[in-house]
């Protein structure tokens, strides 16, 4: 077995009780000058300590490379096989023998005058040869505009990590330019066709062309100069420059300047016009290849990698054969650079089968970016055998998310490593942006330098020693927390799109990408922090992550109060909306403050870095405004706006919170005034941004530690009101608990105060104190008031009780209901599992009480019924007016059984709303009386039509927005169900995990015949029918989403705020389902609401979507008794992105 990369640390410190091997004699090549490793070590440690090591090399002979540490008369001596593995075996000896880290954000030197020895020699070898680092949107979203000194440093760093081989896109534009010359373009042609250099990369990869374009002649040359000095670093380190290939990208019209060749469109990517591809079987691509090759070669210098994504992310073949067109690219690298080998991505279907099964493979390595995915089991198997790299790409667009899935990279590298005539020969750590996560990165990289699975909590109290300096209990308490929550994301879930919603195109729908862990549990990180001793807070190690853990529990925050907003809006209170929204406003300037004081997080010197490479004012003018762009809207193509949102200093205060203050200015003066809310052009937002001059810092200034130390206290609470009876009678008394909970788990608050308000003459009285001098961290304190109900309340009545906690900094409310309960006589009856209480009026009923759960061995609720109403052929409608949100599926509807006086009734069945899930059908499938199947509609809630009807043998269960237009929630055979049946009107909490009572009111109980239309003829109706929208982002029209096709391309796409589609029948017709279809990918989750119209001006509900279940591809069906022409669907939200998507929505029904 390979030697442990965490055992050997334990030989050298006895800290973790694990073998190793020790080199007992140490032979090595003669010591030569490394004056490579040894000028890094003088950039990154200082001269002072470079000049205490002595650097050898090691001849790796047929194996993989290796250092040794360790000391030969008092000296230190670090040896590798190359210089970079002799860094690597520094940055091994920093970590675990000084405890020092370097990482590219952040960095804790705090050395002895004189470096420690190691006690005995130690070797370590890497366990896979490839060790690959970058994106190709690197570039992009990790600092287009970076000069020589921050990549030296970059790529020092990325040695120190272990790895050998570095993409390299700097400078590459110039290859095109000067090979293209040959083929009948000028250089300004080609300089219009080039991207500027944030939006690159993906010219590159041949997905878009021209951004920002021309780009000069100056900043082509500068960029060579630069691409060449990368190049001949990562040469001189031993480390391979990964260059990309030649595999047909041209330039526009290239067939009309070359006689004979071919090339094949490749339409759209994104919105964004895609270069065409040069057919690689035509004679004339040999001819390209040879003099791109030629020219990259004279400026560049060789190499024995080169990067080609062959038809990336929906490039198109046409009638070229892709075995033949694969070959082809690679015999033109092989005539280039005979053995080299082609580098490819593995994503998405590439490679492509065809391409792998018709190269020489063992000249080709695949770097896998969705490795951690949990339906990629057997690379083996998917790549042919072909040689690839263990990859991951944890983030997209460089967002500030801190996550990744360490804890799963842990285990499934070394299973796969682990087994027999495995491919796997490396590593490829590849986020969009490398800038951020540099325990990820850390982790990661170590992988390849280890022989088994390491105990993550060790790993990550190792890591917190050596990034702050020494060992420290809160330092190893917070990495812990963070190891469990943070880097231990699952593979099901999605780390590479969560931000904050401050970064969100706003909207009060916006939900954004789940996390997967309790936003409290991590919190505590940040305290602990806070409370690692002085001595370890002054390296900017701390700095970075303290500001990093900080910020991250203001983006979570975010998550909490954005939906208190939208309940404020939307519930009309304009008093509390602007309290949260006002809080809101505050904390995105807290957070832009904090960002201010480390220099990681700054889009000043994002600006200040493209400033500085452009030759004239209108050109560094221009460079800022590509960096811009790429920030916030990209380029035209919506579905890219906000792709690399993250949290910087400047795009949250200005930018972001600018878009937020807008947005809440414009729904405040709705709130006032009654009027419509005036959309906002968010597109025309972000492109008046771009081109302002804003100026931001470019150095960081500020205190870290003060500024997260507030955000630690900021004061945040909850209230909750509780009777212990919810109804009572009139003339009697009820206690009622308040209870104020301080939220904030890291800060006491001072001084509460819980008071207790009721409507006019009911009379309230404390018994006890209302006041606490201090409530502690995630602590409690509750009052209990006497509330007194007036003797003149009628039955019915449904007084709300609100109370008020307020403490030093803050105050906040909750309310609750009670119901003034009654007699309740003939031809009502009563029954209750749940201490339900009842009042009745003519046909108005209310009902209070509890409930664990309806469903199957549970069944608690308090009814009001009738019996034996409920024949075949008739159906029984009530109004739900009412429905506390006791739980996310508390119920309140109808009910039916052969008898519902008792529970275990046969031939039982209900349809009930619920505040989260809209409407459900449950029932009895089994005939043992219990409820043990269900299904639903989704979209609705009180106050909501519900009906239970009796047809055909079957019972089935609908809801109504008016009463009139109908969605089937289900219906089914229930065994045993009499002839005539007793039906009802219940509510029931579920409230098994939060214990909270409520009341449900009813309007109406109608028996009326029923007989539902025959489908069995009826047929799609909306193919092909007109169709608008609010809006359509390039390439992605209103069409595209009823054409037939229900695959995810061609799809519809508008931008959220919200937005809406609709399409046109012709005639007002019978429609008896509709089936809405979203984009899929299996993680993202889409929010909408489902509407009919008979006039495109009075709309009714038809169902919708809420919650986080990902979509899925047989799309949500809506079965409906309702007369329409129109049938719309608002987009409210997607996980994803700022843009709703639709791929199919079919309607059937009887044509009218």
């Amino acid at each position: 077995m390979r030697p442990s990369f965490r055992a050997a640390l334990t030989a050298l410190l006895v800290l973790i009780p694990l073998a190793i091997t020790p080199v007992a004699s140490v032979a090595v090549v003669p010591a030569v000058a490394s004056s490579p490793a040894r000028d890094a070590l003088v950039r990154l440690a200082g001269r002072q300590y470079a000049d205490q090591v002595t650097l050898q090399t090691l001849d790796r002979g047929a194996g993989k490379d290796y250092f040794r540490v360790f000391a030969v008369g008092g000296r230190l001596v670090i040896a590798g096989t190359t210089p970079a593995v002799q860094l690597t075996g520094f940055g091994w000896y920093l970590r675990h023998v000084v405890h020092a880290d370097i990482e590219l954000e952040g960095e804790q030197l705090n050395l002895p005058a004189r470096l420690p020895l190691p006690k005995q020699p130690v070797e370590q070898r890497a366990s896979v040869d490839n060790r690959f680092a970058l994106n190709d949107t690197n570039e992009g979203y990790a600092g287009p505009y970076l000069n020589w000194t921050q990549w030296q440093r970059r790529i020092d760093v990325l040695a120190l990590h272990g790895i050998n081989q570095v993409l390299v896109y700097e400078g590459q534009e110039a290859v095109y330019e000067q090979a293209f010359q040959k083929f009948g373009y000028s250089a300004d042609e080609l300089r219009a066709w080039i991207p500027q250099p944030a939006h690159q990369a993906w010219w590159l990869l041949q997905n878009e062309c021209c951004l920002g374009s021309p780009i000069s002649q100056q900043l082509i040359d500068r960029r060579v100069v630069l691409g060449k000095q990368m190049a001949d670093h990562l040469r001189e380190l031993g480390m391979v420059p990964v260059l990309p290939g030649y595999f047909g990208t041209v330039p526009s019209g290239f067939t009309s300047r070359n006689p004979g060749a071919k090339t094949v469109p490749q339409g759209k990517w994104d919105g964004l016009a895609r270069p065409d591809w040069l057919d690689p079987t035509n004679p004339v691509f040999a001819q390209v290849a040879a003099e791109f090759y030629r020219v990259q070669t004279d400026l560049f210098g060789s190499s024995t990698m080169y990067k080609m994504d062959l038809l990336h992310e929906g490039g198109t073949a046409g009638d070229v054969s892709v075995p033949d067109a694969s070959r082809a690219v690679q015999a033109a690298l092989e005539t280039a650079h005979p053995g080299a080998i082609w580098t490819i991505l593995g994503w998405l279907k590439n490679p492509l089968p065809a391409t792998l099964q018709s190269i020489d493979r063992s000249k080709m390595l695949v770097v896998d970016g969705i490795s951690e995915a949990p339906n990629i089991t057997d690379r083996d198997k998917d790549f042919l055998g072909t040689p690839y790299a263990f990859g991951t790409i944890w983030n997209f667009g460089g967002h500030s998310n801190l996550g990744a899935s360490l804890a799963l990279w842990n285990q499934k590298f070394h299973a796969w490593l682990d087994k027999p005539g495995t491919a796997l020969n490396g590593i490829a750590l590849m986020p969009e942006a490398i800038d951020n996560n540099p325990a990820a990165v850390a982790f990661f990289t170590d992988l390849a330098w280890q022989s088994q699975p390491v105990d993550l909590q060790e790993w990550f109290a190792d890591y917190s020693t050596s990034r702050y300096g020494a060992a420290d209990p809160h330092a190893i308490a917070a990495w812990r927390i963070l190891g469990s929550t943070v880097y231990s994301w699952p593979a099901e879930a999605d780390s590479k799109h969560p931000t904050g919603l401050f970064d969100y195109e706003p909207s009060l729908g916006v939900a954004g990408t789940a996390i997967p862990y309790d936003p409290e549990v991590f919190r505590q990180a940040l305290g602990e922090l806070l409370a690692v001793q002085p001595a370890l807070r002054r390296s900017t190690a701390y700095r970075y992550d303290l500001v990093d853990v900080a910020r991250q529990v203001v983006a979570n925050d975010s998550r909490t109060l954005l939906p208190r907003i939208a309940t404020a809006y939307h519930s009309g209170d304009l008093t509390a909306f602007r309290k949260l929204t006002a809080d809101w406003s505050r904390r995105a300037d807290q957070l832009d403050d904090l960002l201010a004081t480390d220099d990681n997080f700054l889009l000043g010197s994002w600006l200040a870095g493209a400033t500085a490479q452009g030759a004239s004012p209108e050109e560094a003018a221009a460079l800022r405004y590509d960096v811009r762009t790429l920030l916030t809207d990209w380029t035209g193509a919506a579905t890219l706006q906000d792709y690399a949102r993250r949290e910087w200093n400047g795009l949250v205060g200005d930018y972001y919170g600018g878009r937020w203050r807008a947005y809440f200015a414009s729904l405040d003066k709705a709130l006032s005034t009654g009027q419509s809310v005036v959309p906002i052009d968010w597109k025309a937002y972000a492109e008046r941004w771009a081109h302002t001059e804003t100026p931001y810092p470019v150095k960081a200034r500020g205190d870290a530690y003060q500024l997260a130390s507030q955000i630690a206290a900021i004061p945040t609470g909850a209230v909750r009101v509780e009777p212990a009876a919810r109804g009572i009678r009139a003339g009697a008394t009820v206690r009622v608990t308040a209870t104020y909970t301080n939220t904030n788990t890291l800060r006491a608050a001072r001084a509460v105060r819980v008071g207790l308000s009721a409507p006019p003459f009911y009379k309230v009285k404390p018994v006890g104190p209302t006041v606490a001098a201090q409530v502690g961290p995630g602590a409690t304190f509750s009052v209990v008031y006497a509330v007194a109900v007036p003797a003149g309340a009628h039955p019915l009545d449904v007084p709300m009780l609100t109370a008020t906690a307020k403490w030093s900094s803050a105050s906040e409310s909750a309310s609750t209901r009670l119901l003034v309960s009654g007699d309740v006589s003939t031809p009502w009856q009563t029954m209750s599992t749940n201490d339900a209480s009842f009042a009745v009026s003519g046909d108005d009923v209310g009902i209070a009480g509890g409930g664990d759960d309806m469903w199957k061995g549970t069944d608690e609720h308090g009814a009001v019924y009738r019996s034996q109403v409920l024949g075949e052929g008739q159906a029984v409608t009530s109004e739900v007016t009412s429905q506390d949100a006791t739980a996310p599926y508390g119920r309140a509807g109808l009910l039916v059984g052969n008898d519902l006086s008792a529970a275990a009734a046969v031939g039982y069945a209900n349809i009930a709303v619920t505040p989260q899930h809209g409407c459900l059908f449950s029932w009895d499938s089994d005939g043992d009386g219990t409820l043990d199947t269900y299904t639903a509609a989704d979209g609705f809630t009180a106050p909501v039509y519900v009906r239970i009807a009796r047809s055909g043998g079957r019972l089935s269960g609908a809801c109504s927005q008016d009463g009139v237009n109908w969605t089937v929630a289900g219906s089914a055979v229930v065994p045993g169900a009499a002839a005539v049946q007793d039906v009802g009107v219940f509510m029931s909490a579920v409230n098994t995990h939060t214990g909270v009572t409520g009341v449900a009111t009813f309007h109406g109980f109608t028996l009326a015949p029923y007989a539902p239309r025959d489908t069995s003829a009826d047929a799609v109706l909306s193919v092909g029918k007109p169709v608008t929208a609010l809006g359509a982002e390039d390439g992605h029209p209103a069409t595209a989403a009823n054409d037939g096709s229900r695959s995810n391309n061609p799809y519809w796409g508008g931008p959220l705020g919200p937005t809406w589609w609709q399409v046109d029948l012709g005639t007002q017709s019978p429609v008896s389902s509709v089936n809405v279809r979203n984009y899929v990918d299996g993680t993202r989750y889409y929010n909408y609401r489902l509407l009919g119209s008979q006039d495109d001006t009075h709309w009714y509900l038809l169902g919708g979507r809420g919650g986080t279940t990902p979509v899925v591809d047989a799309g949500d069906t809506f079965h409906t008794e309702t007369t329409a022409r129109y049938i719309r669907v608002e987009g409210i939200s997607n996980s994803a992105n700022n843009t709703f998507h639709l791929t199919e929505v079919t309607v059937t029904g009887k044509s009218g």
